[in-house]
């Protein structure tokens, strides 16, 4: 009896032996993969066509581009700033390595980081990297972006397309006199036009405001009928409404700005097929670009802030079935030179930023002349 049980004894202690050796044995040969970058962008919503909808379609693009090592999530936090603190805070918990947002919740990003100095912060648009020693930060200078839509403004001024009578005179219609970024937008804007044509005319006027369409078409009718101008980069907000409906009444053209605004008018085909173009900050190709970065090195340059234009593929235009259609050969192959010629630094485009308003105005006074 006592032989019987100490052989039981025994085979069981062999059996249990077995498992463990098996269970470690199919424990070695598990993989579980390589771990994987977990990437947060916040973005106030999608939807807008525009600056929210490029931030998060750079997010978009790198979530199936770096799939095999980073877990990149676009995160929607309405405007609400409590929203986007506690989102930022729980994505920290999370484990984040790299987080990435806008300018609108700037004060959020610098209260995250201060107090988790080994996560990664990219802030766009806004310059905080002082404020804590793991930010990088990045913004455009659409000066270049202007540049590329002046070069189209002044080929459909010269090339003859239908509604236009080669009068080589081209408008701008900015929100606000002495708001930078207007500013900024012109001094590109003139530049590019010379560019192609050292005699191009320009005309130009300021609306007095953002959401005021009716002096804005008054003023961009006075362009086209009076002026003659051909085409006109609206850049002035909710304003630059008006100088559309003012294109598509009299059969001129358009250039939009910030966003495809062709999209603004998907039901309205008269008013979209007025539209050659619109320059853009190109935030998608940015944002997928410093995720990348970040995914290859492990790291940014904290305490940087960039200014990216056309050498880092930042700014550019929308290239679509109308851009096609109305941008002639020679205007295409003028705007890639272009951009060669800046991003090799054989031209320099001037700039407002850093300039008092002095200067500023002595500035476009010089070039458009």
């Amino acid at each position: 009896m006592k032989g019987t049980k100490g052989i039981a004894f025994f085979l069981t202690a062999v059996l249990l032996i077995g498992i463990l050796v098996g269970c470690s044995r199919r424990s070695e040969t598990v993989s579980t993969g390589p771990q994987k970058d977990l990437v947060y962008v916040f973005i106030k919503n999608r939807g807008d066509l525009a600056y929210w909808d490029s931030i998060a379609a750079g997010g978009d693009r790198a979530a199936r581009d770096y799939a095999d090592r980073a877990d990149v999530r676009v995160i929607e936090t309405t405007q609400d700033i409590t929203a986007n603190l506690t989102a930022m805070y729980e994505a920290a918990d999370a484990g984040a390595k790299l987080i990435i947002t806008a300018s609108d919740y700037r004060d959020n990003m610098v209260e995250v980081a201060q107090k988790f100095p080994n996560i990664a912060f990219v802030s766009i648009a806004e310059d905080i990297v002082k404020d804590a020693p793991n930010i990088y930060g990045f913004d455009f200078r659409v000066s270049d972006a202007a540049f590329i839509g002046g070069i189209v403004a002044a080929d459909i001024a010269s090339s003859g397309i239908e509604g236009t009578g080669r009068s080589h005179t081209i408008g701008f219609i900015g929100g606000m006199d002495e708001a930078l970024v207007i500013q900024e937008f012109f001094v590109g804007y003139i530049q590019g036009a010379k560019y192609f044509d050292p005699s191009i005319r320009i005309v130009y006027n300021y609306v007095g405001g953002w959401g005021d369409p009716d002096t804005a078409r008054t003023q961009a009718l006075a362009q086209y009928n009076d002026a003659r101008a051909e085409v006109i980069f609206a850049c002035a907000g909710g304003s630059g409404n008006g100088v559309h409906t003012a294109a598509a009444e009299i059969g001129k053209y358009v250039i939009g700005v910030d966003s495809d605004q062709t999209q603004m008018y998907r039901n309205d085909p008269q008013i979209r097929s007025r539209f050659v173009t619109s320059v853009l900050k190109l935030l998608d190709n940015a944002v997928h670009d410093v995720i990348g970065r970040f995914l290859a090195n492990g790291t940014l340059p904290f305490g940087q802030y960039d200014i990216l234009g056309v050498a880092e593929n930042a700014v550019g235009v929308v290239e679509n079935d109308l851009y096609n259609s109305y941008v002639s050969a020679e205007g295409k192959a003028k705007i890639e030179q272009g951009k060669a010629d800046v991003a090799a630094g054989r031209v320099k485009i001037e700039s407002a930023l850093g300039k008092e308003q002095s200067e500023i105005k002595a500035l476009i006074a010089d070039l458009i002349r």
